[in-house]
């Protein structure tokens, strides 16, 4: 009888086990564009009481209407059918897109959402609003399954199409700032590990992957390119791309719960190595500049030749030359110089200025980058640069 027990346990065993939902078992990999937006987040940014540093100004980049654009990096997705544009952003923990009810300027040249068309809808009855962009972003709440970004759906299990959690939890946005107006992106999709924005929010984007996905691959992975190298950029979801990088993977250990902060070991310049002890570095992927505290910026500037401070906004001339290097996991990490240098024009003059610890695009160009927020880890490795 003992035996029989045992025997049909077993057998219920098994059925749960087979009924649960299986994880993904692939990845996929999502191509980025390149497109200008305002320098929006670059305020935000070198401002926004979220920085893991107190940034006195940011001094790779003008915050005056001199310099009036910045450069983000888009995907498309499709929500219910219809086709959007989204900026992607690390450093942005939720996702949201314009709502058909968004009256506001910002929103007169984007692709609407509208919820009546998307039967997987479901209004989570609540509000919700923050300063984010320079301006105020307000409106309401909701979940959906139908969010598909090149073959992946966010919170549908992508092997059976059983839903694996409550879905994707998204902003319809029905007040957008004005800031938004000319950028060519319908909505964000943070890429933060949590988003911290919303009181008591669903799981988020990351969190979807965490559970769509079985651990090691509970990760996504960045590649970004270089126009003058013609190399493209790519996200891969739920998996690593091992021939966009050379050598070993090095990890090192995220030191938020929100952001992808990470400790730097060090900076040289010129082979000098500069004295910044405990500097954290937040990786931001929808904003181009290194930006850093501007006794920092002093002190980087004092070994480039030639280069002066004008009342804290720092010049170069344009042929210099000189090497640059950031300490990641006591390896060293070498930053183009055609990423730290950008020419642009002033009263008809060209003038350089300094693309460059929010490391932005500038650091991102020069490594592949694996997030993983299941093991508080950040893999960082050398660009194979002999292919695109």
């Amino acid at each position: 009888m003992q035996i029989r027990h045992i025997f049909v346990l077993i057998i219920s065993i098994l059925l749960l086990v087979n009924a649960l939902p299986t994880k993904s078992s692939k990845s996929y990999t999502i191509p980025l564009k390149k497109k200008r937006i305002s320098n929006s987040l670059i305020l935000h940014y070198a401002s926004g009481p979220s920085n893991a540093i107190n940034i006195k100004r940011a001094t790779n980049v003008s915050l005056s209407d001199e310099f009036s654009h910045d450069d983000a990096y888009f995907c498309e997705i499709t929500l219910s059918n219809k086709k959007f544009n989204v900026m992607i952003d690390t450093g942005f923990g939720d996702f949201i897109i314009p709502s058909v009810n968004c009256n506001s300027t910002a929103c007169e040249n984007k692709v609407k959402y509208n919820p009546v068309n998307d039967t997987t809808f479901r209004t989570r009855n609540k509000t919700f609003g923050y300063v984010y962009f320079g301006g105020y972003v307000f409106g309401i709440r909701g979940t959906t399954t139908s969010m598909n970004i090149n073959g992946y759906n966010s919170g549908l299990n992508n092997d059976t199409g059983i839903i694996g959690n409550s879905g994707l939890d998204f902003g319809l946005v029905d007040v957008l700032p004005n800031n938004f107006e000319f950028d060519e992106f319908d909505g964000i999709l943070g890429l933060a590990s949590q988003n911290e924005l919303v009181i008591q929010p669903e799981e988020n984007f990351y969190e979807n992957i965490q559970e769509d996905f079985s651990d090691p691959n509970q990760i996504f992975s960045l590649k970004i390119g270089r126009e003058a190298d013609g190399t493209e950029s790519e996200l891969t979801i739920g998996g690593i791309d091992q021939s966009k990088y050379t050598g070993e993977l090095f990890l090192t250990e995220v030191v938020d719960n929100v952001y992808w902060s990470i400790r730097l070991d060090g900076f040289s310049i010129n082979g000098i190595s500069l004295d910044f002890q405990g500097r954290i570095g937040k990786i931001v992927s929808g904003l181009s500049p290194i930006i850093v505290p501007f006794d920092d910026a002093h002190k980087i500037y004092q070994q480039i030749h030639n280069a002066t401070d004008n009342d804290g906004r720092f010049t170069m001339p344009c042929e210099n030359e000189f090497k640059v290097k950031i300490k990641i996991s006591s390896v060293d990490f070498d930053i183009d110089l055609r990423d730290l240098i950008d020419v642009q024009q002033l009263n008809d003059q060209q003038i350089c200025n300094n693309n460059g610890w929010i490391l932005g695009t500038t650091f991102l160009k020069n490594v592949y980058s694996v997030y993983d927020g299941s093991n508080h880890k950040i893999g960082i490795a050398k660009l194979n640069k002999s292919i695109t």
